[in-house]
Formats: C-alpha cells, structure tokens, sequence
C-alpha cells in the first residue's frame, strides 16, 4: 500500500496485522509524537476562497489543506471558512 506524499500518514510505518479472524492485512501504524517548533504565517481567509486554494498557494497541493486544519482545531468547519477567519499556516520545523 503507498501512501501519498501529501499524506498526514505519509511518514507512518506499514505491516501486516490480524486482524480479528487471523486474517493479515496491511495496516498503517501509528507513529510516537515528537516535540517540535513550527514556523507558522498567519493567513486571512478572503471571501468565497476555497480549501484546496489555498493549500495549493502554500504546499503546492491541493489535498494538503489538513496540514493547516491540524494546525488551527477552533475551525470546526473547513466546507466554507467565513471571510476575515485568521488561521496559522504551518511552514515548517523552525
């Protein structure tokens, strides 16, 4: 199983674990956190911008936007960010 570059998982081990019949199947495993110090740039969200956009703007892929999702937990809706949101953008290990 390949995992995408612009995965969150992208730096996750895979195996092979049974699962509840004994059957193997291959499995991503979860990874011990690390402390770090991230470089970030505070973003405010324009009107009618979209996720994808903007994750573009920033990682140079669209399907990257979790990276600044994780970052910022009080947005519990990324479907239409309100215009004037001001997010933190990760740019990354200072």
């Amino acid at each position: 199983m390949a995992i995408s570059r612009t995965s969150r998982y992208q730096r996750n081990a895979t195996a092979l674990v049974p699962d509840r019949h004994g059957q193997l199947q291959l499995a991503v495993m979860q990874r011990a956190p690390v402390d770090q110090s991230l470089r970030v740039s505070d973003y405010r969200w324009r009107a009618n911008e979209r996720v994808d956009a903007v994750a573009a703007q920033y990682y140079g892929s669209e399907s990257s936007w979790w990276m600044y999702a994780e970052a910022n937990p009080q947005v519990l809706d990324w479907t239409q960010p309100p215009a004037g949101l001001q997010i933190m953008v990760p740019r990354g290990v200072a």
